[in-house]
């Protein structure tokens, strides 16, 4: 079963800093408690000395105030900053406030290698270095591994298992990776491949209300976003 969400995402395709979806974002990120971060860039088919550069940045929003499931499935915001067109220089401090702002939790899966690469997009174009901390940061994968295994008997797998499949396992669907490897240089993007993009990040999303929800059953505090920290620091100690 394919990603296939109940509720139809509101997607915006950022091209410029002048445009409509720009102006939503810069209104949506710092009324955000949580965002799901992703990126794509062009499939590496040979080896060479240079990272690969991001041509696409997903952010999902998750606004102040939408606490209530319910809330939060019909109003799910997700930007897709198409990074070959948007001047980075216009959009660094921006993206750089947001990735340390102590008031937006940071979800990602393995999103440390898409940092690195992320940086050095940006430095490409004469931005300074940075991106090099994000805070708070919460694994979907560490933190996947932590509450699925530690449990008396149980052992910690010795392999990450992939986004799709724990989807799979925690929401009922699983995500289509069949443009994964797609050539993600090319513009204009088709919309199957915008709409893969958007369900990578989004999902990130669901995954944490799964997790807030079994923590709060577990007789944790129900605020998972203090609640993560302490759990991810358990598993990186």
């Amino acid at each position: 079963m394919e990603y296939t969400d109940q509720k139809p995402l509101t997607t915006h395709f950022v091209s410029a800093t002048d445009s409509p979806g720009f102006t939503h974002l810069s209104w949506a990120l710092p009324r955000s408690s949580v965002i799901g971060l992703d990126a794509e860039w062009k499939p590496i088919r040979t080896r060479q000395d240079t990272f690969p550069t991001v041509c696409l940045l997903q952010i999902a929003c998750r606004l102040v105030g939408n606490d209530d499931s319910t809330a939060q499935q019909n109003e799910s915001l997700v930007f897709l900053l198409d990074l070959s067109t948007i001047p980075l220089s216009s959009i660094y401090e921006l993206m750089k406030d947001v990735f340390v702002s102590p008031h937006i939790l940071k979800l990602g899966f393995l999103f440390k290698q898409d940092l690195v690469f992320l940086s050095s997009t940006f430095c490409s174009q004469g931005c300074d270095p940075g991106f090099d901390r994000v805070e708070p940061y919460f694994d979907i994968a560490s933190i996947y591994n932590y509450l699925q295994h530690n449990q008396p008997g149980r052992k910690m797998p010795k392999e990450t298992k992939g986004l799709s499949t724990i989807c799979e396992e925690i929401l009922g669907f699983s995500l289509s990776k069949k443009l994964q490897c797609s050539d993600w240089s090319c513009r204009p993007l088709t919309e199957e491949q915008k709409a893969y993009a958007a369900a990578d990040a989004h999902c990130l999303l669901e995954i944490f209300n799964f997790f807030q929800v079994k923590v709060a059953k577990e007789g944790h505090s129900s605020n998972l976003d203090l609640e993560a920290l302490e759990l991810v620091r358990a598993v990186s100690s």
